[in-house]
């Protein structure tokens, strides 16, 4: 990926919130945005003109607005950085996020400017004592992936390739959510696990189920075999 950012507390401090439905940002992923509304072209040339942090937090419609009537959002959410900016003629941007990390946005400023501000808390992957114990769940995960890129685009399917390389068991499960899940709500799932064997676990349960719907699929679109065709003998 890019080269590494320095994230510091003073930058924590005032990380400007683009709550978005159905939107997850995992760390080392990337996201596109086309970016219209006055509010938010104004929050992005804050991040410009300051730290270039800037969180993804999935909305909630399910959960009732705060008390300032701002719609409710994950807690935990994707901090990432703003790796390019295309401002339009009309003042509309083309901006790309890499993912950097979770953060707890529990702690939200009251509104100011137009834009929301959170102070972000960093949330670390949480590893067992010996991380050679999350080899055998690595390697299900790697086979499951293989599994799965007969049944994904193929430009998902050269990523869930390409991720044969990865021997970090917390960016595996986070890029593999990125490339093979589909449900915005199994890969807010994943984000919101520090728990690294939690989380491989979660990804491979999710591949899992999606890959058992697929061999369903396709046994229901199969011909029943030696010349008896369904109501027949």
């Amino acid at each position: 990926m890019s080269e590494v950012v320095e994230i510091t507390e003073r930058a924590l401090e005032e990380v400007a919130v683009f709550p978005l439905s159905g939107a997850v940002l995992l760390p080392r992923t990337l996201i596109s945005l086309h970016v219209f509304e006055p509010r938010y072209r104004a929050m992005t040339q804050y991040c410009l003109d300051g730290s270039r942090l800037m969180v993804v937090a999935m909305t909630r419609p399910e959960s009732p607005p705060d008390a300032f009537g701002r719609p409710a959002v994950h807690k935990v959410a994707g901090l990432g950085i703003l790796r390019q900016s295309a401002r339009l003629p009309d003042g509309r941007y083309n901006i790309v996020i890499e993912g950097l990390c979770r953060v707890n946005i529990s702690d939200e400023h009251d509104p100011g400017p137009s834009f929301r501000r959170v102070r972000a808390r960093i949330l670390e992957d949480q590893m067992p004592a010996d991380s050679r114990s999350l080899l055998p769940a690595m390697a299900s995960l790697r086979s499951l992936c293989t599994r799965a890129m007969v049944h994904v685009s193929p430009s998902d399917a050269s990523e869930l390739q390409g991720l044969n390389e990865v021997d970090e068991p917390g960016p595996l499960a986070d890029l593999v959510a990125a490339a093979a899940l589909t449900d915005p709500s199994e890969r807010q799932d994943v984000l919101a696990e520090p728990d690294v064997e939690a989380r491989l676990g979660l990804v491979a349960g999710s591949l899992g189920a999606f890959l058992l719907v697929q061999q369903s699929d396709a046994e229901e679109d199969s011909p029943i075999g030696w010349g008896i065709t369904p109501g027949k003998a």
